[in-house]
């Protein structure tokens, strides 16, 4: 699986040479990796360079990713971890939290949390299920790319839920 890598299609990526939230440490179960390079990047593009100065704000960012298994283990498994066949089917959810913090002169100024889910349902074991972890992961981290963009722009209204009708 490739969690911490993303198809980015469409989304802008910074020529910045530094991350603004430095290394976003992915936590998956025990494991803390590291993303790529490119998701990076996209993250960092969220963050307006007009709207947030380099010289003076920095940013600090982490994913958590969880996973919920939605049905118990099938019968076509033999103990817990060996598959009888190459079919195992499976029902499970993926979360990803993004905890991001902005800083400005030492400040705290922004403070976002969001949550991705996606539903994996697979049947056959091995490469065909991977690729949809590894495309349910890739959604995810373009559509928090997108919120954090939305979130950090200083031009939107604060509250979008109470404009007027009229």
């Amino acid at each position: 699986m490739q969690l911490t890598q993303g198809d980015l299609e469409g989304i802008p990526l910074t020529e910045e040479k530094f991350s603004f939230f430095g290394n976003i440490p992915f936590i998956y179960g025990n494991d803390t990796l590291e993303l790529s390079q490119e998701l990076l990047r996209a993250y960092t593009k969220a963050v307006s360079e007009i709207d947030f100065s380099r010289e003076s704000c920095r940013g600090e960012a982490s994913i958590k990713a969880t996973v919920v298994q939605n049905e118990p283990n099938s019968a076509w498994n033999f103990g817990v971890l060996i598959p009888l066949w190459p079919i195992l089917p499976v029902n499970e959810s993926w979360t990803y939290a993004l905890s991001a913090r902005v800083f400005c002169n030492g400040t705290l100024v922004r403070h976002i949390e969001f949550i991705e889910q996606q539903d994996i349902n697979a049947i056959l074991y091995g490469r065909l299920r991977t690729d949809l972890v590894n495309k349910a992961s890739s959604e995810m981290h373009r559509k928090l790319v997108q919120r954090l963009t939305f979130e950090l722009n200083a031009n939107r209204l604060t509250d979008m839920n109470s404009m007027s009708d009229y």
